[in-house]
């Protein structure tokens, strides 16, 4: 595993925009890389548009906070962006398997340009176990869309759990789900060079764990759908196609 960084709750990074002001947060504490090296989930067969060994090696040492800032956005690209991810998480995600019935949510985050999924870790996974439902296929293949185009999206997968156990026991729960979430996506031919696992324990509780309910609320899968540097040059040039 590779340390890199943990940081404070969600809500407190909304209002990051500097690169500098995410790396000073960095340093306060730690995360957890699930793969040594992206190469291990690259396909052999990759495009002309995937990124060289250089630019992946660089995205690979980033922690979440700066890979979430990774592509920053001038302000008519970005006022661009944020329609089309908001028609995006709308038309595509919203309402099918990410409903309120399921426990799923979809929402916007970073000003409205990133789209945040959020599923129960039992729609995943039984209790205390690593290795993925069978039903767990229904809420993993939608994202299947968005790791086609090399760069179009970058495509973050933060594993989360309620603070039962020790702490040795929740950051290797997290660590085991999402290699298992990864491995998935490898296994069943996608091409993963954008896709970023991460493994965070109990440090981001959306609620306090306090409660059977609140601790159901904690074991979560969050996937977010960055925009990569091809949407930022469609942006620029007026029109997203994807």
């Amino acid at each position: 595993m590779n340390p890199s960084n943990r940081f404070e709750r969600l809500l407190a990074i909304t209002a990051i925009a500097a690169m500098s002001l995410t790396q000073a947060m960095a340093q306060q504490t730690m995360t957890y890389r699930i793969n040594d090296s992206l190469s291990q989930f690259v396909n052999a067969d990759k495009n002309k548009h995937a990124a060289s060994e250089e630019e992946l090696t660089l995205l690979d040492e980033m922690n979440f906070i700066e890979m979430v800032n990774s592509v920053p956005l001038d302000s008519k690209s970005a006022d661009l962006i944020r329609k089309f991810q908001e028609k995006e998480g709308r038309n595509r995600l919203f309402g099918r398997e990410f409903t309120q019935k399921s426990g799923c949510t979809v929402e916007t985050y970073r000003n409205k340009e990133v789209l945040l999924v959020t599923i129960p870790a039992a729609n995943l996974f039984a209790p205390n176990d690593t290795v993925l439902r069978q039903e767990a296929s229904v809420y993993l293949a939608p994202f299947k869309r968005y790791l086609k185009d090399p760069d179009m999206y970058r495509v973050l997968m933060v594993m989360h759990t309620d603070n039962t156990g020790s702490e040795t026991y929740r950051d290797k729960l997290t660590e085991e789900r999402s290699k298992a979430i990864a491995d998935w996506y490898a296994d069943s031919g996608s091409d993963t060079t954008y896709l970023f696992p991460y493994a965070f324990g109990d440090d981001m509780p959306l609620v306090e764990n306090n409660s059977m309910s609140n601790r159901e609320k904690n074991r979560r899968l969050e996937v977010y759908l960055v925009p990569g540097k091809k949407m930022l040059e469609q942006a620029k040039k007026g029109r997203i196609v994807f």
